[in-house]
């Protein structure tokens, strides 16, 4: 009696053999993967990982019952499996070290609200968001020095208190300024 192959382990097996099929090597979404007995079951071969290996639909359907005795695995799997490792460390690398930037972004935009704060005595919450926004677009320095010069605009009344007024002189500044440091 044949005992039906779990999805569970039917993913655990696919992903030991990184989605690609030990026989010829192909990968989804150029073929359908099953799972394989390497000992049919026809012969006593049993549904457990040892026995088991992934196939494409063709692989399988050309094998059918026939014994391959020891699987002959691809000679490069060892490194598909190392390269796969490789590819999500680099990953995990990657997001940690965006989320380390987005920390420092949030750090310095703050800082930079403070400063907003001291220079022209109002609350910095409307303020926080656009400078955000600039430090993606802009370098801290001409960020920093885009924020101070609005701020002393709106200190000495030059431009309205109201974030309306600022936000677009403060994009215009950091622009203008970003510019002349490309000149």
């Amino acid at each position: 009696m044949r005992k039906q192959t779990s999805k569970r382990l039917r993913f655990e097996i696919f992903k030991r053999d990184l989605f690609t099929c030990q026989y010829c090597g192909k990968q989804p979404p150029d073929v359908v993967l099953e799972i394989d007995h390497i000992h049919p079951v026809a012969d006593g071969g049993k549904t457990e990982p040892l026995n088991l290996t992934t196939a494409c639909a063709d692989c399988n359907a050309g094998k059918s019952n026939v014994p391959l005795g020891l699987i002959a695995r691809r000679p490069d799997a060892d490194l598909l499996y190392l390269e796969g490792q490789q590819e999500i460390a680099e990953a995990r690398r990657s997001i940690a070290q965006s989320e380390k930037l987005q920390a420092i972004r949030a750090e310095l935009a703050t800082q930079m609200g403070d400063l907003w704060r001291t220079i022209t005595g109002r609350n910095p919450e409307y303020i926080i968001k656009p400078i955000q926004q600039l430090l993606l677009k802009y370098d801290v320095g001409v960020v920093s020095a885009a924020v101070e010069s609005t701020a002393l605009k709106v200190a000495d009344r030059y431009i309205g208190p109201n974030s309306g007024d600022y936000v677009p002189y403060l994009w215009g500044t950091a622009k203008r300024m970003a510019e002349q440091q490309e000149a």
